[in-house]
C-alpha cells in the first residue's frame, strides 16, 4: 500500500528555503551597496539550497524504517531544526578557523544569525505543539492596552529607542500577547521586521531578553487587575 512520503519537517525545510530564497532576492534588488548585500545573500541562497537537499532526503530516510514516522509532530521538527542550527554554527566556526579574512567573518556572522533564526523557529515548533495539546482554560496572557508604566520600565532597558515607537511597540506586542503569541514567535516576528539592511544589526527590541522582559511587565499587569 503506498503511502505520501512527504514529511512535516521536509515542509518546514522547504519554507524555510523560500523565505531566504526570496530575502535573498530582496536584498539583491534593494539598491544598496554591494558590500552591505553580497555576502548575506550568498550565505541565504547556500543555506536554502542546504534545505531543499535536506528537505528531499527526509522522504528517504523515512521510507522502509518502521522506526520513523512519516507523520511528525512538532518537538520531532523542533529538534531537526536545532540540528540544522547546530550545523550552520559548526559553518560558522570553519569559516573563522585561522583566518582574519573580512569576507570570511562577514559570512560567518551571516551563518550564526541565520542558526539563531532557526533556533527560534524550533522554539515555536515546540510551543505550537504544546498548545496545541488538550489543557485547561487559563486567564489571558495580556491586557491588549498597555499601561505606561509599563513603557516607562521597558525604555530603562532601551534608552536609545524613541518614547513614541517603544510606546506603539509594547502595544503591538500586547496585542500579539493577548492572540496567545509566545515569546519566541514574538521574537522572530521582531528580528525580521526590525533589522537594518545597512548595518545587519538587530534592533535591540528584537532581542530576546528584552521582549521576554515586556512580557513579563504584561502578564504583571494582566495579574494584577485581576486581583
Amino acid at each position: 500500500m503506498s503511502r505520501t512520503l512527504t514529511t512535516l519537517t521536509a515542509a518546514r525545510f522547504r519554507d524555510l528555503a523560500d523565505t531566504l530564497t526570496r530575502n535573498a532576492a530582496l536584498l539583491s534588488a534593494a539598491g544598496l551597496p554591494e558590500i552591505v548585500t553580497a555576502v548575506r545573500a550568498t550565505v541565504y541562497g547556500d543555506v536554502a539550497a542546504q534545505l531543499r537537499l535536506l528537505a528531499e532526503a527526509e522522504p528517504a530516510m523515512a521510507e522502509g524504517n518502521p522506526l520513523v514516522l512519516v507523520r511528525e509532530d512538532g518537538p520531532v521538527v523542533a529538534r531537526r531544526f536545532e540540528m540544522l542550527a547546530g550545523l550552520l554554527a559548526a559553518n560558522a566556526r570553519v569559516l573563522t578557523r585561522g583566518t582574519r579574512d573580512v569576507v570570511m567573518h562577514r559570512r560567518a556572522g551571516v551563518y550564526r544569525d541565520v542558526a539563531a533564526q532557526v533556533r527560534l523557529l524550533a522554539e515555536v515548533e515546540r510551543e505550537a505543539a504544546l498548545a496545541a495539546r488538550p489543557h485547561t482554560s487559563r486567564p489571558p496572557l495580556s491586557n491588549t492596552a498597555p499601561d505606561s508604566p509599563i513603557v516607562a520600565k521597558a525604555a530603562v532597558r532601551v534608552p536609545r529607542v524613541r518614547p513614541e515607537f517603544l510606546d506603539a511597540l509594547v502595544a503591538a506586542i500586547a496585542r500579539r500577547r493577548a492572540q496567545g503569541w509566545s515569546v519566541a514567535r514574538l521574537t522572530l516576528w521582531l528580528r525580521t521586521t526590525l533589522r537594518d539592511p545597512q548595518t545587519e544589526q538587530v534592533h535591540p527590541c528584537a532581542e530576546r531578553s528584552f521582549v521576554s522582559y515586556v512580557a513579563t511587565l504584561l502578564t504583571g499587569s494582566a495579574r494584577l487587575r485581576v486581583a
